[in-house]
């Protein structure tokens, strides 16, 4: 296995720590990334926070993980390495239930306890957070984020960049557009377009103000 660098010092890169130790790669990760320089040097989770984000340009042979939740800045963390040719680690917590004809993108991160039923395709970059489930025939585009205890029904698709909210429910065959995101407890049962912010049971846009 090669060794792998975590993108992003908060909570969700201290739980990434947690799924690589789940998955037998405790023993890989060299330490963390932070944008901040004051941070540098520092000490997360027992790991030292090694450098910026150009840390991987001097060290080609470590894959990246990248923990950050914002969809709009892990996509752009994403490119700026595919920029650089560095591989993105892919992490699958061995709690996860993947079914067959599942394909996941490289750097994505399959959190403990989530269901990918069968033929879903799930992009590159994506957080599938704890407890959510997929059903039959879902996609899920590329550096989506899909927050614990989601429940997407089957033939579902989620844009590039949306945010599916914690405990959101999504009815069969609906689509959820680029960028659009889904706020906690909804129930989604029309598509929702790209770039809208959807509440609610049933879920509503929100009104911009004039």
């Amino acid at each position: 296995m090669a060794e792998v660098v975590i993108v992003g010092t908060g909570g969700m890169g201290r739980e990434a720590l947690a799924w690589l130790l789940d998955c037998g790669r405790g023993g890989d990760v060299v330490g963390f990334l932070d944008p901040e320089v004051a941070r540098h040097g520092t000490v997360v989770a027992g790991h030292s926070v090694v450098g910026g984000l150009d840390w991987v340009r001097q060290h080609p042979e470590v894959e990246a993980v990248i923990a950050i939740g914002a969809p709009a800045a892990r996509a752009r963390v994403a490119d700026q390495l595919a920029a650089w040719a560095v591989k993105l680690a892919t992490v699958v917590h061995p709690t996860a239930v993947v079914g067959p004809r599942v394909t996941i993108g490289e750097g994505s991160i399959v959190c403990p306890g989530v269901i990918l039923t069968c033929d879903i395709t799930v992009g590159r970059a994506v957080i599938l957070n704890y407890g959510a489930m997929v059903g039959h025939d879902g996609t899920i585009g590329p550096a989506a984020f899909v927050a614990p205890g989601v429940n997407l029904a089957g033939a579902v698709t989620v844009g590039a960049g949306a945010d599916v909210g914690i405990g959101a429910t999504v009815i069969q065959g609906i689509t959820i557009g680029e960028d659009a995101v889904v706020g906690a407890g909804a129930v989604v049962i029309r598509d929702v377009t790209a770039g809208t912010t959807v509440v609610g049971v049933p879920a509503r846009p929100i009104r911009q103000a004039a």
